[in-house]
């Protein structure tokens, strides 16, 4: 059985669809691409997505896969409309009207080119160019990100700074501390939005003796007071105080 594409009138259907094709008596379906053709001559460029959707949905409806077999269909058609139009005698009494479906044809054709997700329509070269196109945007775009590489690398240090084991509480109450430190003048030494920057920077460049400080770790010695996984310092772990120093007059 031949499998038809294209979403036929009903016979004696006098109110069809609009983008339905065929004859209201009879149609021979077999031409269904010289019918497809005919109702495409008399559609707006607007309507060309609508028109092709219309009878993609239809063609799915029986062939789930068949969305590339429908395009290459479409596209086969249009391209030997395409010659067949190119090649007729422009001093024929009939020029007028086969340049006018020619310019239809050629703007349907534009509109296939658009949804070509198969790259029927693309040569050889052209593909290529748009390869290395591709390639070559890829290639700045790693160079960008090996000179950013490059720049934060000059700030890693070549070994972590190791807080003696069994201290890490004294040493975050000292973080702590400093992190609050008020300057004469009453304004904070230290001035941070939130407190990110300070754990991070601890679990980066710290370990406690041979074992790494785990982020949230970290995390949790700077969240708030009122967040339940805060760790609390008791006066029994805190090791050091901070002096203020007032210069001698």
């Amino acid at each position: 059985m031949t499998k038809r594409f294209f979403k036929f009138r009903g016979r004696f259907d006098f109110s069809p669809h609009p983008y339905e094709i065929g004859n209201p008596i009879f149609s021979n379906r077999k031409l269904e691409d010289n019918f497809f053709a005919l109702k495409l001559y008399s559609l707006l460029d607007s309507e060309y997505k609508a028109f092709y959707d219309f009878h993609l949905n239809h063609y799915l409806q029986r062939n789930p896969d068949g969305k590339e077999a429908f395009f290459r269909k479409v596209n086969r058609s249009i391209q030997r409309r395409i010659t067949f139009y190119s090649a007729k005698d422009p001093f024929k009494s009939v020029y007028e009207i086969n340049s006018a479906n020619l310019d239809k044809l050629e703007a349907f054709q534009g509109f296939l080119n658009t949804i070509d997700e198969w790259n029927v329509n693309t040569s050889t070269e052209k593909m290529l160019n748009q390869k290395d196109a591709e390639i070559g945007l890829l290639k700045s775009n790693l160079a960008d990100l090996q000179a950013r590489l490059d720049e934060l690398l000059q700030y890693e240090a070549s070994e972590k700074i190791v807080i003696n084991s069994g201290n890490i509480v004294a040493f975050m109450d000292v973080m702590r501390k400093i992190r609050k430190l008020v300057l004469p003048n009453g304004k904070r030494l230290l001035v941070t939005q939130g407190h990110s920057p300070w754990y991070k920077m601890i679990a980066k460049n710290f370990v406690h003796g041979d074992k790494p400080i785990s982020l949230a770790t970290a995390q949790n010695y700077f969240s708030p007071e009122n967040s339940s996984k805060h760790i609390f310092i008791s006066d029994e772990d805190k090791a050091f105080d901070i002096v203020s120093h007032v210069p001698v007059k």
